[in-house]
């Protein structure tokens, strides 16, 4: 009877939960929260962390980079070989290791696009190409015209122009059209296709028509502007500059996290990114070498910002062709070009690598761009080479483009004349 009453009352208080099963004597390897999702303990933790320290360390360049903070003096400004982070915030409430990324603010708006007047596409003189009117040839003034709009305004460049979902990460303008329907443009104002740099076995500059190119476009102000398409366009300065020495001069002690330093495998000092004047000059006291101190003043100048100075050839591209599928190579958006593709439409006369990000020598003019979307009208013009003029320059040519003020349809000629 005793022993039934006692079986009775451990089913009881088993049921009743106050006797832990054996499941719960075990110690869990994974704590639960107490909305029973599991979470990751410290070690754990712990080694991913560690494990994802070690991947971003082996996917570094060989060449050591400015530690910030490490507590060390640093040439004032100095910055890390690679402009792009290590560890680029996330959204908020997304991870990165094992920390969450809270109270992130969102970044402040940019100015608004700007729009091209409509009177701008609408001259009895255009005649568009595609259906979607994007691409304009006018042929009483010799000239080509593209709607297109501004995808990138600042970074690395290949292009100064791509089409559509293709390159626009690294082109200042996008346009919505086919790339042959600008090649049968040009063709129409009597531009042959030339040849495209080449490599092998040594440099030879695209060679072909030459092209004037202009942009058309509204600045905040709302004013309409043309420019010149190179004043939209610098020399990368966020690259290495580099002085061969066999050996550090006399006395010169570098700081091995500063950003500028001696490589002794390559026997190089070197430097990455603009130098300011106050590190220019920081540097230069560091030592007296004649050598040293021209190198010095090198990288200074080699890193001003500087216009593009080239001129656009029109070398027209190639085709893809198996036998079976025909296709024109610029088609992938090879358009305008800053680096030396193959495929590019429109190329520049000057050696300039398409071999890699690292080795891009462009880049955007961030400063002088319209905001991203803008509306932008590239003119095409082939350059008629004419004999000089006494006074040795060359005749410009002529331009039928609506200026501000002046009404759609007429030159600032007509509108000199109505003056009158």
């Amino acid at each position: 009877m005793t022993l039934r009453a006692v079986s009775l009352f451990l089913s009881l208080a088993l049921v009743a939960g106050c006797i832990p099963t054996p499941a719960d004597n075990e110690p869990s390897s994974t704590p639960k929260t107490k909305a029973g999702s599991e979470t990751t303990t410290t070690d754990e933790a712990g080694d991913a962390a560690a494990k994802a320290d070690d991947g971003a360390e082996s996917s570094e360049d060989s060449k050591p980079q400015p530690k910030p903070g490490s507590g060390k003096k640093t040439p004032a400004g100095a910055v890390e070989k690679n402009p792009i982070e290590k560890n680029p915030a996330t959204p908020v409430g997304e991870t990165t290791g094992s920390e969450v990324q809270t109270g992130l603010e969102e970044p402040e708006p940019g100015p608004k696009p700007t729009k091209l007047p409509p009177e701008i596409f609408k001259s009895d003189k255009l005649t568009p190409l595609n259906p979607n009117h994007t691409v304009f040839l006018d042929l009483p003034n010799k000239r080509l015209k593209l709607k297109t709009h501004v995808c990138l305004d600042r970074g690395m460049l290949e292009m100064l122009l791509c089409l559509k979902q293709t390159k626009e990460h690294e082109s200042i303008l996008t346009l919505d059209a086919e790339a042959f329907t600008v090649h049968t443009g040009l063709v129409a104002l009597g531009c042959e296709p030339g040849q495209p740099a080449t490599y092998d076995p040594v440099y030879q500059p695209a060679s072909g028509q030459k092209i004037d190119i202009f942009m058309h476009y509204v600045d905040l102000d709302g004013k309409l502007q043309r420019i010149e398409a190179g004043k939209w366009i610098r020399n990368s300065r966020f690259r290495y500059y580099e002085a061969e020495f066999e050996s550090l001069p006399a006395g010169l002690k570098l700081d091995p996290d500063g950003n500028l330093r001696y490589d002794d495998l390559n026997k190089v000092i070197f430097w990455y990114g603009p130098m300011t004047e106050e590190q220019r000059d920081e540097c230069l006291a560091l030592c007296k070498d004649e050598k040293f101190q021209k190198s010095i003043k090198g990288f200074y100048e080699e890193s001003r910002p500087k216009e593009i100075k080239a001129d656009w050839i029109f070398v027209g591209s190639g085709f893809f062709d198996d036998g079976e599928v025909k296709r024109y190579l610029a088609e992938g958006g090879y358009v305008i070009c800053v680096a030396n593709f193959g495929q590019a439409m429109i190329d520049v006369s000057v050696s300039s690598s398409a071999d890699g990000q690292e080795t891009l020598v462009f880049e955007a003019w961030h400063e002088r761009l319209p905001p991203l979307g803008s509306e932008v009208m590239v003119e095409l013009v082939p350059r008629i080479e004419k004999k000089k003029e006494k006074d040795g320059e060359k005749a410009a040519a002529p331009d039928d483009s609506p200026k501000p003020g002046v009404p759609a349809g007429k030159t600032a000629a007509e509108k000199v004349s109505d003056a009158g």
